[in-house]
């Protein structure tokens, strides 16, 4: 019998085909006669085999999933996680307990971050890990290479390293069950170009063996066994999807408009690789450069010159804006050298701009390195994690002193702008208020949602909450944007729902004149704007704002037809 269910979409496209479910055994780590000397063989291999396959996918020209499985290896060999499980087994752990305990620890202090891009890099740390139990325990990791026929896979979860060893010509998509639309997974899902679906629960348990599936990772709708007519109507979608594909082509470099004034489409980036996926891409400038990536991964933070190089590289690049988000970590120790306290929940702790006043040293060489910089191009700052009028005019307080010191000291600086991410619900409430101040505002729609929804977006059992289609998130964006409007400040949206088709013409609509999304994304994203009709967005808009809830507000917009054709 048909059954239809509804995970989260986390790479685009139509897959039909036979199903291959994946279920695994926790591997066990028998009798170890020197613990300490054991874990660090494994280590050793296992950062040798990850290296190994990284090389490989870079050979093979997948570039996103080479840097994954090389962030892994580094994971694996992090000193922080030897000096952890040492501490376990000086403690009296057994080596499994201390790996798998010293790993949630680490990976919990990343995720407490939150932000999308370490969240995933916290799920690197348990990946490393467990391939480091595999080898103590003798499993055989990566099984899925022995796959010899087209397939779509069900799994509780797919690993980074699986993923990036993917044959798009066999694996037609993949149904997880767990895993959000920034996972590592879903990046590279997306740079091989097979559909995926992730975060379907009891996904598994759903699926039957052999038995026909259609997923579409566009919507996160996944059909088991399906009748003649829904396979002929997924494939209308699947060729529908292949037209848009190639007409995005058209777009690249491209500027676009909407209601006849200039719309914009930058990329978000984590680092100066993804600034030349983004240049290649003929991204509108850059939306939200996530700086702190910069900072991890090493027992010392970047020094002002290092910085300084690293944005300027990033200006220099582009003619269009280059927003760079300041320094958004925080929460439970993030790096070695920031000495900072537990905190019972971190996702609402001292976090973000939150941090600033314990570590002025920290903030304050960063500000210089932007400022530093301003003169390569068009850089504006943003401030994360404003929640009140004060702490944004604190902050920028800071920005224009060290920006004076500068100056004093001959130094030629270039215009700069500083803005306020409204993610937190009481900066989306004080909105005309501060875009008194504020000179631009970008909506981090990923934890605007958490934070309205008070739903952790990790946890794939409370995805019906995460879904930023949701009307009290809608309504929070329409109120930026309407405050914003009052005083002549741009908006734009920085996180995921910027990309999704459903949402980013009701954003156009709003007022909302950018959208930055991932570097693969930015002409798809083009080429739908230039064809939205102005007056049928609107009236989507006022639908969305006023509906039930955010299946409501896709099924709403989904039936109406907003292209100018």
């Amino acid at each position: 019998m048909m059954k239809t269910f509804t995970g989260t979409g986390a790479s685009s496209g139509v897959a039909i085909g036979p199903t291959l479910v994946i279920t695994r055994e926790r591997a066990q780590i028998g009798e170890v006669e020197d613990p300490a000397l054991a874990f660090a063989e494994a280590v050793s291999g296992v950062v040798v085999d990850l290296n190994a396959l990284s090389t490989r996918a870079a050979e093979a020209g997948r570039e996103e999933a080479a840097a994954v499985l090389g962030a892994q290896a580094m994971m694996a060999d992090d000193p922080m996680l030897a000096d952890s499980v040492a501490e376990q087994l000086e403690a009296g752990a057994d080596l499994q307990t201390a790996i798998e305990t010293s790993a949630a620890t680490l990976s919990a202090m990343l995720a407490a971050l939150d932000d999308e891009y370490l969240a995933a890099r916290s799920a690197d740390v348990l990946e490393a890990a467990t391939r480091v139990v595999d080898k103590l325990a003798g499993v055989e990791s990566d099984a899925l290479g022995s796959i010899t026929e087209p397939c779509i896979i069900v799994a509780p979860t797919l690993t980074a390293a699986e993923t990036s060893q993917l044959d798009p010509g066999l694996v037609l998509g993949f149904v997880t069950e767990e895993g959000g639309a920034t996972s590592h997974v879903a990046v590279i899902a997306r740079s091989l170009d097979i559909p995926a679906v992730v975060g379907l629960a009891d996904a598994t348990t759903l699926a039957v063996a052999s038995s026909t599936m259609i997923l579409d990772g566009s919507t996160g709708e996944v059909v088991v066994a399906p009748n003649d007519d829904t396979i002929a109507s997924f494939e209308q979608r699947r060729a529908a999807e292949e037209q848009t594909r190639l007409a995005a082509d058209a777009f690249r470099g491209v500027s676009i408009t909407f209601d006849g004034a200039a719309f914009s489409v930058p990329a978000n980036v984590g680092g100066p690789e993804d600034v030349s996926r983004a240049v290649e891409a003929g991204a509108d400038g850059i939306g939200l450069y996530r700086t702190e990536v910069l900072f991890l991964d090493r027992d010392e933070p970047p020094s002002e010159s290092e910085q300084e190089a690293i944005y300027r590289e990033a200006l220099e690049s582009f003619t269009h804006p280059v927003v760079v988000r300041t320094l958004d970590i925080g929460g439970d120790k993030p790096a070695p050298y920031l000495d900072t306290p537990e905190e019972e929940n971190p996702f609402l702790g001292e976090r973000g701009v939150r941090i600033y006043p314990v570590f002025a040293d920290l903030f304050r060489t960063q500000v210089r390195a932007l400022l530093r910089a301003s003169n390569a191009g068009d850089l504006w700052i943003m401030i994360p994690m404003i929640a009140t009028v004060a702490d944004f005019l604190d902050t920028k307080a800071v920005i224009d002193e060290e920006a004076d010191k500068l100056r004093k000291a001959g130094v030629e600086l270039g215009s700069y702008r500083v803005g306020v991410m409204i993610e937190v619900p009481s900066a989306a409430l004080l909105a005309d208020r501060l875009a008194e101040h504020a000179e631009f505002f970008s909506i981090g729609t990923n934890d605007l949602t958490q934070y309205t929804m008070a739903a952790d977006r990790m946890n794939g059992r409370l995805a019906q909450y995460s879904d930023p289609a949701h009307p009290a998130v809608l309504e929070l964006c329409r109120l930026t944007a309407l405050g914003a409007s009052r005083h002549g400040v741009t908006v734009s949206v920085c996180g995921e729902a910027a990309s999704d088709p459903t949402l980013s013409p009701v954003f156009a609509a709003m007022g909302i004149t950018k959208l930055s999304v991932a570097a693969p994304r930015v002409n798809r994203v083009k080429a739908q704007i230039a064809a939205v009709d102005v007056d049928r967005a609107r009236r989507a808009m006022n639908h969305a704002v006023e509906a039930r809830d955010a299946d409501e507000v896709r099924r709403l917009v989904g039936s109406m037809d907003l292209l100018d054709m």
